[in-house]
């Protein structure tokens, strides 16, 4: 007990320290380069406690990625494509997986690693995980289930009300009312509009919430980098696993088969492209 104290405690003052030392890349110059239009603020960080702007900063880190990228052809292709237009290479659950990485909420995974990093993501936990996937297919653990086991999210069910920037939209339009797709939201709600959600596959940057419905609100849990390094660092004492994509070591839960998804020219989400 008191060594998995003491990893909690480091984790805290590792998530706290790295965000917290990136505060001014996070500032508002550092949205400049998005349209006036869709630019979003952060608030004041005067008289905000440290656990309020580790908040902020994670989920402006978040929206500064996907707004950066929305457009992308690929992750590693930033040729714009037009705004509704495909996708392929770059689909919706890696697109809000790679915004999350970039904000140090999947540990061992950076922004810029690899597709297929994503596709076999080895959490913590033992479990792998593929990243790029958000529809509900027994063989395999998705962003979804990422999301709840990892326990940096929380699923509050159709509440755009209470949509904040960074938290995550899943659409549940496939077979049987499943999941289908997934977006980030952008921006919060205000007295005259809905909150916005950015997303892959259609191409997609501030479009209203309810677009994407039917939707399950997604919400950040309060301290989000603290509550994922803490179990980052819980879970790896726990099964002696190294986070990262493919290359941990330790003992892993692999999916049980990886050879249609593999065998495909474009690793994508079987439900195919989403709104």
């Amino acid at each position: 007990m008191h060594r998995l104290l003491g990893r909690r405690l480091a984790a805290t003052a590792l998530a706290t320290g790295v965000l917290l030392a990136a505060a001014p890349a996070l500032a508002a110059p550092a949205l400049a380069a998005q349209p006036a239009a869709t630019r979003h603020h952060t608030a004041p960080t005067a008289g905000r406690s440290a656990a309020d702007l580790l908040d902020a900063l994670t989920r402006a880190t978040e929206v500064r990625y996907a707004d950066a990228h929305w457009n992308w052809t690929a992750w590693n292709d930033s040729t714009p494509v037009t705004g509704g237009a495909d996708q392929p290479n770059y689909q919706c659950a890696e697109f809000v997986a790679r915004s999350m990485a970039a904000a140090g909420l999947i540990p061992g995974l950076g922004p810029n690693d690899p597709q297929s990093d994503y596709f076999t993501y080895q959490a913590p936990n033992g479990k792998v995980y593929d990243l790029l996937l958000i529809s509900d297919l027994p063989q395999y653990h998705n962003l979804y289930d990422y999301l709840m086991d990892s326990g940096v999210a929380k699923d509050i069910g159709d509440h755009p009300e209470l949509a904040q920037p960074g938290d995550i939209v899943v659409t549940y339009a496939g077979p049987g009312g499943t999941k289908s797709h997934t977006g980030l939201v952008a921006q919060a709600a205000t007295a005259t509009a809905e909150a916005t959600v950015d997303g892959h596959n259609h191409a997609r940057l501030d479009y209203g919430y309810h677009y994407f419905a039917p939707s399950h609100l997604v919400q950040l849990v309060p301290d989000a980098a603290v509550e994922v390094w803490t179990w980052a660092a819980e879970q790896e004492l726990l099964h002696g696993t190294t986070p990262g994509g493919g290359t941990g070591s330790g003992t892993t839960t692999a999916p049980k088969n990886l050879a249609p998804r593999l065998a495909a020219p474009v690793v994508s989400d079987p439900a195919g492209p989403q709104v």
